[in-house]
């Protein structure tokens, strides 16, 4: 392994060829591009250049290196990379970006990596990505902290796709066609602006974890008459839900709900509807019905801590205490 790290005026670098190097490791230097020397290790296997000068990423200069698999260049000023002849592949398996100027994602740079599984792009500038995307072998895609307002999938082939962040960008609708990715078992798209979600609107055969939270909602509905799904953990906080229906909701393997910071007066039969939920089902700061509250077993918010939301001295008139000295209030 080579490692060098903080030589603020450092600018160049020359690697002697050595076939027994597999980590090369640049951090807090000068450089302005990934080192033409690169080459000298063919058989590198990680390539590391963060907090550097990097502003354009040409893809060419890492064809002569056949085995290289992890290429992290977090936190440069890249603004714009430069594909690949026609018909020539990396082998890369992982590829971070993240904290650099990326506006704009080009599908034909992305083509050339068909061996990708993971793709990291967050905290950069990117306004659009690419409605016909195809990474064959791609099982996790971060696109965190961009300037998205949408993102439409209907033509990408990523049938492999598990994991996919796109929270704290600007969506004002839900993305569209999800069928393609079918494997999917985590998606989160808190911190956006979506008024609506429709739960039937992704294809949820295996997805367990949706993150919600942090948006516009009004409201979360489906049009089936029983919707079972395997969903685990529903993140529903800081949204506008006055209402949420659950009587539809068929999920035995829910252990979080959370809908802490809404405007919700009731939530049906949910302390019988999920039997795996114990002490994840989150309820601050809503307006809750007292005559709602009386219906649910007190064995209910005592044994599970539901209620303990707060103290005598915060709650107005209508309050229940669920054991000494902690309240649930309610209107």
């Amino acid at each position: 392994m080579y490692v060098l790290h903080k030589a603020p005026q450092l600018r160049y670098v020359f690697i002697e060829h050595n076939v027994k190097v597999n980590l090369i490791h640049i951090e807090k230097c000068a450089l302005v591009s990934v080192p033409r020397t690169i080459r000298n290790a063919p058989r590198l296997l990680c390539l590391i250049i963060r907090s550097c000068r990097i502003k354009h990423l040409d893809l060419n200069d890492l064809v002569q290196l056949p085995a290289l698999r992890d290429l992290d260049l977090n936190h440069n000023q890249i603004v714009s990379i430069v594909e690949l002849p026609a018909g020539v592949v990396l082998p890369i398996n992982r590829l971070y970006l993240t904290h650099n100027k990326i506006r704009h994602v080009d599908r034909n740079v992305l083509h050339a990596l068909k061996e990708l599984h993971c793709l990291v792009l967050d905290n950069n500038r990117i306004e659009e990505f690419p409605p016909d995307l195809a990474l064959p072998v791609v099982e996790e895609l971060s696109i965190r902290h961009n300037k998205l307002a949408t993102l439409n999938c209907t033509s990408w082939q990523m049938p492999y796709m598990r994991y996919l962040f796109c929270n704290n960008n600007r969506l004002t609708s839900v993305p569209i066609e999800w069928q393609t990715m079918w494997r999917m078992d985590m998606l989160d798209l808190s911190f956006n602006r979506l008024h609506s979600f429709r739960m039937d609107d992704i294809y949820l055969t295996q997805l367990r974890d949706l993150n919600l939270a942090a948006n516009e909602l009004a409201s979360v509905t489906t049009a089936q008459r029983h919707l079972r799904v395997p969903l685990e953990r529903l993140q529903l906080a800081h949204n506008r839900l006055t209402v949420l229906d659950i009587s539809r909701w068929g999920m035995p393997n829910l252990w979080e709900l959370d809908v802490d910071h809404n405007q919700l007066t009731e939530l049906g039969d949910a302390f019988m509807r999920f039997p795996a939920m114990d002490q994840m089902m989150i309820l601050r700061y809503n307006n809750w019905s007292c005559a709602w509250l009386k219906r649910v077993h007190p064995d209910d918010l005592v044994r599970r801590n539901y209620g303990c939301l707060a103290t005598n001295q915060s709650c107005p008139e209508g309050r229940l205490m669920v054991q000494e000295n902690a309240w649930i209030c309610c209107w």
